[in-house]
């Protein structure tokens, strides 16, 4: 018998027939929050949560929301982070989180790593990665795992341990939380009928949790998943932190704001931040907008000072590392940006207009995910390839022309489904309870 008939699943879920999908929807649920934290009483209920952080900060600032939710509403849970970020210290970790940091790597290419900072081989780094996991698992033994994006982690490091707690007998509850968008729908059909992955989502998961909604992307459709598998396969829309209730005044200076994100600064920065500090110049006498430059933490360092050097009597503030870009996005009239997971929902959170420039550099996600938001009309797109001085001053000063806030509008209409956060805390509560 499988582990997923033996579970009891959270019934507050609603069908969508029309996509053949189960979103998680909580508005009709007969216990409210507060019933549901005073029967999870949290004591000696563990989860382990692992992020690779193989490129930029979405993998951790996912997992750290998610942390801080499930704190927020079940405080007496013991929650481990397992990350192989090599910024995860400059993040504040909520009291009951705690983390095991794994050596760092870096992607250079498609299913291809390197040491990041270690002088060591990518074999090496990978042993010393599976067994800190496996041996974490072991000790540890969570009631719940939760495993970010990459079913089998970074070059399948996490399947020791997931076959390890199929063979222990342990009654940890195994979840998948899927990012929207992994690739073209072509390559993720390939790489996952060649690795198997079908039968490790079957064999050692019990649910997987989408972080999106099928009214963007239809994630399980375009990935072919079988029908035995969307029988535990649910969509929780975005993952969103929760706002704070303290809103920042609007910019204070007497011109609108830009605002430019690379993200976590894994690439993209020639194509974004030297392009945009080259529209700067070039129509000098035409900008009437100040902006600030966020450059992310694994830009790099030559990059870092070119940029510096260049934005040097400009409109134009550059800030090296923040831990809240939201704040940022708050106060613009105008955010342009890559278009990460990360990020863009951070966007959909409390921007007013954005223009998504995607990364492609391994993989066609970002491309993907501005694609869809652009056909939706929640977002300017503009392509990497087609990036100028001139491309970049057109949108701008169209945008900023522009009276209408897409996504200010959207969120007051309630539009974009930005719930996904609470929605799997609800769902994990349901699971402790049920269990």
């Amino acid at each position: 018998m499988n582990k997923i008939d033996t579970i009891a699943i959270p019934n507050q879920f609603r069908k969508d027939e029309s996509k053949n999908t189960n979103v998680l929807d909580f508005a009709n649920s007969n216990m409210s929050l507060e019933q549901l934290r005073e029967q999870v009483s949290g004591y000696g209920q563990r989860v382990m949560i692992y992020s690779h952080d193989t490129f930029g900060l979405g993998h951790l600032q996912r997992c750290l929301k998610i942390a801080n939710a499930l704190i927020e509403n079940y405080p007496k849970l013991s929650i481990l982070l397992v990350t192989g970020s090599p910024v995860v210290d400059r993040f504040k970790i909520p009291d009951g989180v705690d983390y095991v940091k794994l050596p760092a790597v870096r992607k250079v290419g498609p299913e291809a790593y390197e040491a990041r900072t270690l002088g060591t081989t990518y074999r090496r780094i990978l042993t010393i990665r599976t067994n800190i996991l496996l041996q974490t698992i072991q000790d540890y033994n969570p009631h719940l795992l939760l495993v970010d994006h990459s079913p089998l982690g970074m070059k399948s490091e996490m399947q020791p341990s997931l076959e390890w707690l199929k063979k222990s007998g342990s009654d940890c509850v195994k979840i998948l939380g899927l990012r929207d968008i992994i690739d073209s729908p072509k390559n993720v059909c390939e790489l996952w009928n060649k690795d198997g992955i079908y039968e490790v989502l079957d064999e050692l998961y019990d649910f997987v949790m989408v972080y999106g909604s099928p009214n963007v992307y239809q994630t399980a459709k375009n990935y072919n998943f079988p029908k035995h598998l969307l029988k535990k396969t649910f969509y929780c829309n975005y993952i969103v932190k929760k706002l704070p209730s303290k809103i920042p005044p609007r910019y204070s200076g007497n011109n609108s704001l830009v605002t430019v994100t690379i993200g976590g600064g894994d690439g993209a920065g020639e194509i974004i931040i030297g392009n945009y500090l080259q529209m700067l110049r070039e129509y000098k006498n035409e900008i009437n907008f100040d902006t600030v430059i966020l450059m992310g933490s694994f830009l790099e360092e030559h990059l870092v000072k070119r940029f510096k050097k260049e934005a040097v009597g400009l409109p134009v503030s550059i800030k090296s590392f923040v831990k809240n870009a939201e704040l940022y996005f708050k106060k613009s009239d105008l955010v342009v940006s890559t278009a990460g997971y990360n990020t863009v929902t951070e966007l959909l959170g409390c921007a007013k207009r954005a223009l998504l420039i995607p990364r492609v550099m391994h993989r066609k996600e970002q491309l993907i995910r501005a694609t869809c938001l652009n056909e939706l009309n929640l977002v300017e797109m503009l392509h990497p390839d087609d990036v100028s001085a001139q491309s970049l001053s057109e949108k701008i000063f169209s945008q900023l022309k522009n009276p209408q806030q897409p996504l200010t509008n959207a969120r007051a209409q309630n539009s974009i489904e930005l719930n996904g956060t609470n929605n799997l805390a609800r769902f994990c509560g349901e699971l402790f309870i049920n269990k």
